[in-house]
């Protein structure tokens, strides 16, 4: 019988313990008549509303802020790498665009060149694979002079 009432006294000063520990772990908050916050152990009385906020000890705060001051360097250095890919995406887009500009202004000043040559009077020389010069016939000339004109319309529109 001393057994069964020790372990119920036992059982009851855990419960109390645990239920005390329950308690320390919150507190209430909430603004009074005056505006002010106020924060107790007690609930507010009947029909304020308040929040229940969680307690935490001195230490639990500072490590709290610290993973908050990591995770916020993360964030920083994430948002760091993405802003530097993304200028680097940029100006890589910049650039392969210059160089597709220049050489379609390369290819165009070729084409008027190519064009004004196969109009004009005088013979047309052509080198061939083996690097031999050979004049145009009038119908090889044709089609050189369709490409030519070909060729300038493409690269010389905008």
């Amino acid at each position: 019988m001393l057994k069964r009432t020790l372990s119920g006294l036992l059982i009851a000063g855990c419960c109390v313990f645990a239920a005390t520990l329950q308690a320390q772990q919150f507190i209430y908050k909430w603004t009074d008549d005056k505006g002010m916050i106020q924060y107790s152990e007690l609930p507010p009385p009947a029909g304020v509303k308040y929040e229940m906020v969680t307690k935490t000890s001195g230490a639990e705060q500072k490590n709290s802020e610290e993973a908050g001051r990591n995770l916020n360097k993360e964030q920083e250095d994430l948002a760091k790498q993405v802003a530097e890919q993304e200028k680097k995406q940029q100006e890589e887009a910049e650039k392969k665009q210059k160089e597709a500009e220049d050489t379609r202004t390369k290819n165009c000043e070729a084409a008027k060149k190519n064009l004004k040559i196969l109009q004009g009077e005088g013979p047309v020389l052509k080198t061939d694979s083996k690097g031999i010069k050979i004049a145009l016939d009038p119908q090889q000339r044709a089609e050189e002079l369709q490409k030519a004109q070909k060729d300038q319309d493409y690269y010389c529109s905008p």
